[in-house]
């Protein structure tokens, strides 16, 4: 296999050579890329309130954006995927959103309630 790479880097040199100066460059792009994109989420999170509104969960990386109405994959097929920060910048910040963190957003998309919200009821 080493052999085989090393005849093939051989043979196409130029081009390999030229795609890396390509990759090179790029990654400065794709880093500003990643900050910006971080800045946006930051943005959002932290104007519908920075945490889970049901458990309180604050850290950043456990964090998801929700549909309050249960809409999400009906509006994600609507507007795309990606970018919904974005969509929701734009659209000044809708008051159909909210944050919590995953295990609430999924339990909630998964059984439609939280346990959290069980736990309250019977106490």
């Amino acid at each position: 296999m080493k052999q085989y790479r090393t005849e093939y880097y051989l043979i196409n040199k130029e081009k390999l050579d030229e795609r890396n100066k390509i990759n090179q460059r790029n990654n400065g792009h794709l880093e500003k890329a990643k900050i910006k994109n971080k800045e946006i989420r930051l943005l959002v999170l932290n104007h519908y309130g920075g945490k889970c509104e049901c458990c309180g969960e604050d850290q950043y990386e456990f964090l998801a954006i929700d549909h309050k109405n249960g809409d999400g994959a009906k509006h994600r097929k609507e507007t795309g995927l990606h970018g919904m920060e974005r969509y929701i910048i734009k659209n000044n910040f809708p008051d159909k959103f909210r944050i919590l963190c995953h295990n609430c957003n999924q339990a909630i998309g998964h059984y439609k309630y939280c346990p959290h919200q069980k736990k309250e009821e019977l106490s």
